[in-house]
């Protein structure tokens, strides 16, 4: 690492332990305060195991301690209640994050046009990458799942996040899908099985009952959209 890499790194220790001064961050990490000098100008080289430390005792992201850039491996779940939400971390803007609204179980088959306020439940924080949410944001919702019908995948209380503006039964052949189903909604995997029968098929075979058949018609109201990420529990 050189003196510039160095110097950053440094900074965002002290941002991260909520340090003002070098003898704060030094204690922290476990060595003399000319340490800390020595390593912003690049005098000693700022070791790994230090850099560890600060990442494994913040919860902080290593990429991000290292570079001061956010990554995006998966899409971040961060439930937040009430209004549109204004921070996700203290590092992050809002900016960075699309929120998605999570919403109540009776009204989870509802489409993004008819959601009310006093339908959501929360937002859903997704980084804010078309590689993650392509399209518009405004065509996906987040809902909970009920029953084990798709364990060991899906299991009773995990998040699905719904992309509404993919619907084609042919595209979504064997894709999750979020069906309506019972007054709310249902995800199941989606089979095509000839023009005007489509099935929705649960991964545990001991819920081979709960399959959906759609003919016809239903098939364009039954079929809520494709289920773009989900985040389990365990």
């Amino acid at each position: 690492m050189n003196k510039t890499n160095q110097e950053g790194i440094i900074s965002r220790m002290m941002r991260l332990y909520g340090c003002t001064k070098d003898a704060e961050l030094a204690e922290r990490l476990g060595v003399v305060k000319a340490t800390i000098s020595r390593y912003r100008k690049g005098k000693i080289r700022l070791s790994l195991a230090a850099v560890l430390k600060a990442a494994q005792e913040t919860d902080t992201a290593l990429d991000w301690l290292l570079t001061g850039k956010p990554s995006a491996p998966a899409p971040v779940l961060n439930i937040q209640t009430g209004a549109e939400p204004e921070t996700f971390h203290q590092d992050f803007s809002a900016d960075n994050y699309l929120p998605v609204r999570l919403l109540r179980d009776e009204i989870a088959a509802g489409m993004p046009s008819e959601i009310r306020d006093s339908d959501i439940d929360g937002h859903c924080l997704i980084y804010a990458d078309k590689t993650w949410m392509p399209g518009n944001p405004e065509n996906y919702t987040c809902c909970r799942v009920r029953g084990d019908s798709m364990y060991p995948i899906l299991a009773d209380g995990d998040i699905v996040a719904i992309d509404h503006s993919l619907k084609d039964p042919k595209v979504l052949h064997k894709k999750m899908v979020a069906f309506r189903y019972g007054g709310g909604a249902a995800v199941k995997w989606l089979s095509y099985i000839k023009k005007g029968t489509v099935l929705g098929i649960p991964e545990n075979k001991n819920s081979m009952e709960a399959t959906i058949c759609l003919l016809g018609e239903e098939i364009e109201t039954g079929i809520i959209g494709k289920v773009a990420w989900w985040w389990a529990k365990r």
